[in-house]
């Protein structure tokens, strides 16, 4: 989403953290939606929105130099299981910056 925005949308963080201390016996459930354009999808943000005009997003490269949705979803699975990550602005949280 956040391509198709422009960044209007952001990237949902990913974090797992301990259940509080008089809960870690208890069993947890977790809900996951994972979603791709086609592979041959420009990863480009839908400048004609009404929405996304009134804020000001713009296009972040020209519409040639767009990355295709294979092409990211290649670059995203090479980095699974990469130990390089940075630490984030917030204490005991990790960044992964792909792209």
């Amino acid at each position: 989403m956040d391509f198709f925005t422009g960044g209007y949308y952001k990237p949902t963080i990913h974090r797992v953290v301990q259940p509080l201390e008089d809960q870690r016996d208890c069993d947890r459930l977790g809900t996951f939606y994972f979603t791709l354009a086609d592979d041959n999808v420009c990863l480009l943000p839908c400048v004609e929105s009404p929405v996304l005009q009134q804020v000001g997003i713009e296009r972040r490269c020209a519409d040639e130099d767009a990355l295709l949705c294979e092409t990211w979803r290649k670059v995203r699975m090479s980095t699974y299981g990469r130990v390089d990550l940075k630490k984030g602005m917030e204490q005991n949280v990790e960044e992964e910056i792909l792209w």
